[in-house]
């Protein structure tokens, strides 16, 4: 799929906090911004947030957007890359599950990579849905009544799950936004 002005005009934020995957980050950064979308960094921290890259502190970059001010309706879809630490730290931020709530709830595309599908789990977010997880995410994500599946990509609905292939991932993400906008226009 040639990803080259596909989101003209639409708004995607990244979540991340301290410890997210850099290399993740910035693929999926360079990716959406090839899109044509407008593309934030989202984050609990104030002003930079730290990468992890090779077992190591990684690059600062700057967030765009603080987590406590940013309301769902501000964008048309979130992705989150993945990174134990963070999806660790936004897993048990409650400013987190009040944006994904909105996200979710208005059925508007989220895409979660590797450990970031944890960070829907802490509440009932998945129940009836199906998503990749690793095996350490499994129990906690069907405990909130998910079904896993064993493939490294799934699209339920407007919910892109994956890992290994980042941008197996943001090309799912980019069909869901765009299907998005067309299933909205029914609705109405």
């Amino acid at each position: 799929m040639q990803l080259e002005n596909t989101l003209t005009g639409k708004k995607i934020a990244i979540l991340v906090a301290n410890g997210f995957e850099q290399s993740h980050m910035t693929d999926l950064h360079k990716s959406l911004v090839d899109t044509g979308a407008e593309v934030k960094i989202v984050s609990p921290e104030k002003g930079v947030v730290n990468s992890w890259h090779n077992g190591n502190w990684g690059h600062f970059f700057p967030a765009n957007n603080h987590l406590p001010t940013t309301m769902s309706h501000h964008f048309d879809a979130i992705i989150i890359p993945g990174g134990e630490r963070h999806a660790s730290r936004l897993a048990s931020d409650p400013q987190t599950t009040r944006l994904m709530r909105g996200f979710m709830e208005d059925n508007k595309p989220v895409a979660l990579f590797e450990e970031a599908v944890k960070i829907v789990a802490v509440e009932d977010f998945l129940e009836h849905r199906e998503v990749v997880a690793s095996e350490a995410d499994a129990k906690l994500v069907s405990e909130k009544g998910a079904e896993i599946v064993e493939d490294n990509l799934h699209v339920d609905d407007m919910l892109v799950t994956g890992r290994e292939d980042l941008m197996a991932v943001v090309v799912k993400f980019v069909e869901a936004v765009q299907s998005y906008e067309e299933e909205a226009w029914e609705a109405a």
